[in-house]
């Protein structure tokens, strides 16, 4: 782990980089064009590389959880307490969370976050203010694919299986779910909005029954499957935030805090 943890974040950076300077070019929806072509051709090219990828349906297995000779795959009691496979590698990937999110925050209070944000907000300004574009653009792609990389390693591991079916545009769809939801642009709405978007379909799972339109196969019924009302959910959701809270259920609970912290003299 401590050689395919680290690499699974400075691979990506690299294959973050050598497109930046395509993706610099670009911006809104052409930037959101180019960013979807991008996934078709990974998509079609890990599907079809099979000597790599094992092909599509097969995969590959993941990585190891052996960290410097001890096996975090087995199970150890500590105390009263066993730690199986599941809470060990939980516990890894909060570990993991943690510490990005706070070299995360560190980012954004730095000259280069606020770089970051002002080219987020306003490109031609921030360029006319002496902040170099093609440098800050291709920065921020090198970090949130050195990010991206460490997510997907962990999330392989959990997962059990590396196999390009999983890497779709149904995974992006659910990674935007969760920045409008969450609330774009902050840290604690990203956490919230992958809160969200992880809890809601089990809660719907296991409410499903009450639900007279949902049927299992959606055939017999004639009927909703629960996959599809999930589908459903997630794209309200999405419509509602853009149009009523852009900041997401972040800032519901900033409102919320807002209102606690100046009561009773709140309007």
């Amino acid at each position: 782990m401590a050689l395919w943890l680290p690499l699974s974040a400075i691979i990506p950076a690299i294959v973050g980089l050598l497109v930046a300077p395509f993706a610099a070019r670009v911006r809104g929806l052409y930037l959101a064009t180019l960013t979807l072509a991008l996934l078709m051709l990974g998509d079609h090219l890990f599907r079809e590389w099979r000597s790599l990828t094992g092909g599509s349906g097969v995969g590959r297995a993941p990585a190891n959880l052996t960290l410097f000779g001890v096996d975090l795959s087995q199970s150890y009691r500590i105390g009263g307490y066993v730690l199986t496979r599941q809470v060990t590698v939980y516990l890894l990937c909060l570990l993991v969370l943690i510490a990005f999110a706070v070299a995360a925050r560190n980012i954004v209070r730095s000259r280069y976050g606020r770089s970051f944000a002002a080219v987020r907000d306003r490109d031609i300004a921030a360029e006319v203010m002496g902040i170099p574009l093609q440098r800050t653009k291709t920065l921020a792609f090198v970090l949130s694919s050195g990010y991206a990389g460490v997510c997907g390693a962990l999330l392989s591991v959990v997962v059990g299986r590396i196999s390009a079916d999983r890497w779709n545009l149904m995974l992006s769809i659910d990674f935007l779910a969760v920045v409008l939801i969450g609330g774009m642009a902050t840290i604690s709405g990203s956490i919230i909005g992958a809160a969200f978007v992880v809890l809601l379909p089990r809660v719907i799972d296991e409410f499903s029954h009450l639900i007279p339109f949902l049927s299992a196969s959606g055939v017999t019924g004639g009927g909703l499957t629960v996959d599809e009302f999930k589908a459903i959910v997630f794209g309200l959701l999405i419509v509602v935030f853009i149009v009523a809270e852009p900041r997401g259920l972040f800032g519901i609970w900033l409102r919320v805090r807002n209102y606690f912290k100046a009561w009773p003299f709140s309007r």
